[in-house]
């Protein structure tokens, strides 16, 4: 008698390939610091908020939050909005993140995403 979950065993063709690391391909592009570093650590997120117009000239501003990555290697920050990247090491209170990123793991435990 075979067991369902057989046919989507990860040790399975199909399956296998894709759990077995290979380099990436070339069109494959990482995001790289200005240090070269494609390392990064999630450091909370920021609020953005992008004005925009209605049709009939109806003014409002959209609300979101944006993941903020800090480079491991030289602790640059950036976001990704709207089709750009922007680095925004210089209003990212570097002390406050370290000692947060310190607190959890002290009580989660390393890694995780908290």
């Amino acid at each position: 008698m075979s067991d369902k979950n057989d046919l989507v065993h990860p040790g399975n063709a199909g399956f296998v390939e894709r759990v077995t690391p290979i380099r990436p391909p070339d069109d494959v592009h990482f995001f790289k610091c200005t240090c070269e570093s494609i390392h990064f650590r999630h450091a909370g997120y920021t609020k953005i908020m992008v004005p925009f117009m209605r049709a009939g000239g109806e003014k409002r501003v959209n609300v979101s939050n944006e993941q903020v990555m800090i480079c491991v290697k030289c602790k640059r920050s950036f976001i990704w909005v709207n089709e750009q990247m922007y680095d925004i090491t210089d209003r990212i209170d570097l002390k406050a993140w370290e000692k947060t990123e310190k607190e959890a793991q002290a009580a989660t435990g390393p890694g995780g995403q908290c």
